[in-house]
This record gives structure tokens, sequence and C-alpha cells, in this order.
């Protein structure tokens, strides 16, 4: 049995979105039509694919492992090392932020209440995504470079995130694991493009504190430069709505765009939410105020009801920030730079810093 869900989960995820016209002019009028039933497979399997379980007696989460029968198959997002289900003193700050997935869903979709997401979005957090490379060049048809995933096939005109383009070499993958870490490889090379790289990421949880660390190698391999950058899609899930969601930054937040004001706040140093989000709304905006320091780059988001929260820190100064929420998950996305000469290698680290109520 669980052999045929595997199977069908592989299909789904892995399949372009198939979208009658119909469909498609529904969602260009944001009224999206829904996806046919058989197509539709509950985020709830997913805990069945391939993972490995980490814990250090604190902090607990599943780590995904990339490969046939992986979490993710889309395009979009790094494929390896996908986290969901980290939890500490029994909260879990990285539910699934949708209840079902279909490849005939674009993006994602309000269904009966829930949220069914496509192949390309439907990963939970902390995910990660990099710039395509060498995309424009590539012109339709030829070979572009999207690192985590490998190189692709582009086949539009123009870059879309939430469609999946054909995998033409995704490299050689590995990993091993321990009770508290998964360390994930993939080194590909690419002898039409001249791109190619070497790249390893480790998953883990600190020994003795509720803190998980996300280390990143990678090294330019190939023949030509390696300019890109990633950003975390921090899926967090800590409050229904978001009600009683505050973000705190180091410096003076500054909104690319007017939030509803009767939704959310930015006030100094603070965003917060001033009522739920209802179905079918989006909180999201870029932010900019910061400097070129790394000690930019630590944010401490909280339920001021319950008193739990998370501090999410790098070692590298921002480049961007762009945020996204929905009722189910709030995403605060802080991209860095990535410009790597042939031989040259790039290290980074994530720091996150899990916190109850009197503890942040």
């Amino acid at each position: 049995m669980l052999s045929r869900k595997l199977n069908f989960i592989v299909f789904a995820m892995g399949s372009a979105a198939i979208l009658t016209s119909g469909i498609m002019l529904a969602q260009a009028q944001n009224r999206p039509a829904p996806p046919p039933a058989s197509s539709i497979v509950p985020a709830s399997t997913l805990d069945g694919l391939p993972h490995r379980d980490i814990s250090n007696g604190i902090v607990s989460a599943k780590v995904y492992l990339p490969g046939e029968n992986g979490f993710y198959r889309g395009t979009r997002f790094d494929r390896a090392g996908v986290v969901a289900h980290a939890t500490y003193k029994g909260v879990d700050y990285g539910q699934y932020w949708f209840s079902s997935y279909s490849p005939a869903v674009h993006d994602y979709a309000w269904l009966n209440g829930q949220v069914t997401v496509s192949t390309a979005s439907g990963a939970a957090g902390p995910s990660e995504e990099f710039a395509t490379v060498g995309f424009d060049e590539a012109k339709k048809g030829g070979k572009f470079l999207k690192p985590g995933v490998g190189i692709l096939k582009r086949d539009t005109d123009t870059y879309d995130y939430v469609h999946t383009y054909p995998v033409l070499n995704e490299g050689k993958r590995g990993f091993t694991a321990t009770g508290d870490s998964v360390r994930l490889t993939q080194d590909l090379s690419d002898k039409d493009t001249g791109y190619g790289y070497s790249y390893a990421k480790t998953v883990k949880l600190t020994s003795g504190k509720p803190q998980m660390v996300i280390e990143h190698v990678l090294k330019n391999t190939g023949t030509r430069d390696l300019v890109t950058s990633i950003y975390c899609h921090n899926f967090l899930s800590l409050s229904p709505g978001n009600q009683n969601i505050a973000l705190t930054a180091p410096f003076t937040l500054v909104a690319g765009k007017p939030l509803a004001a009767d939704v959310a706040q930015v006030s100094g140093k603070t965003l917060k939410y001033l009522r739920p989000v209802k179905e079918g709304e989006s909180v999201t905006t870029a932010f900019t105020g910061f400097g070129d320091k790394a000690s930019d780059y630590d944010f401490k988001v909280v339920n001021s009801k319950t008193g739990f929260g998370q501090r999410i820190r790098a070692d590298q100064p921002l480049a961007q920030i762009n945020f996204w929420s929905i009722r189910t998950t709030f995403s605060w996305e802080p991209y860095i730079a990535i410009s790597l000469k042939p031989g040259e290698t790039k290290r980074w680290t994530y720091t996150y810093d899990y916190f109850g109520p009197g503890e942040g």
C-alpha cells in the first residue's frame, strides 16, 4: 500500500501542471477552478516519504532526502534538506502550510477552506531557493542552471518560478546521517554550459540547546563564474491566521509598499499583525533598511499570546528581504548574495533558536 502511495505521490509531484484553458482563465481572474479530485494528494502522506528523524532531546525535526521518491520534486526549491515538523516543547514550528497538493494547481489555491499547492510550491520550512543562472542567455530550448536542483531545459519565454522545468542533469547526490544531523551533498558538472559545483548542506541540532543550525559549503567546480543568490523561505507556523505574531529586526524596517492598514503594521523595528489574516488574503512586501553587516541578519518572531517564538540568524550580510504570508504561514525571506569564480568556495550558516514563554 505504501509503495502505491509513493508512486502516486511521485507522479503528482513530478508531473508538470496540466491545466485546461478554463482553469487558466479562472486563475487569471483570481477565481481558481477546483482541480480534479483524482489529482489531489493529502499533505499528511508526505510524512512517509524518505527522510531522517533527528533529535537532540530538546528539539526534533524531519529532514527530507532528495531522490526519485523525494518530498520535493519541483524545480523551484533546493531539493535537498527540506525540513518539516521542527518541534520544541510540543509546538510544531514547521507544520505543512497546505492540506493537500495537486499538479493541476498553479502555485496555490484555497479550496473549501483549505490550501492546495502546486508541485513547485509544495515545500515545508525551512526550504531554500537559489536564483537561476544563465536563463536569459540559454534562449528557449537551451540549458540553464538552478543550483540545488541541476541543469534545466528552458521551455518558457520568461522564467516562471512555479513552472516545473525538465531536469537534464541533476548530478550525483549523497547523504550521511547521525541521530541529530543530516549531511546532504550534490556534485554536478555540465560540459555544454561550463557550469559545475560541489554543494554540501548539513542540518544539525546543537547539543544541549533548543537550536538548529543549517551549514552550507558551495564550491564552483565549473569553468564559468557562478553568480546567484539564495534565500530561505521560512514557512513558519506559530499561530493560525498569524494572530498575535510580531517580528523584530535589528534595524528600522522600511516596507516597499504599504500593508493593509487593518491587517498588519510596521512600526520602527517591528512588524506585527493587528488581526487574523482571512482566507484568500495575503500580506506581502519587500523590506529594506538593513546595512552591509551580517549582524543585520538577526530576526525574532514571536507569538505574543503563547510566548513561543524563533530567532533567525545568519553569518552573512543581507542582499534583499521579501515577506509573504497567508492565513496558514508566516514567511520571512532574507537573501544572501553569491558570486564565485571557478575554484572559489562560499560558506554560510543559518541558526534557528527556539524559545517558549519567558525564554525569549
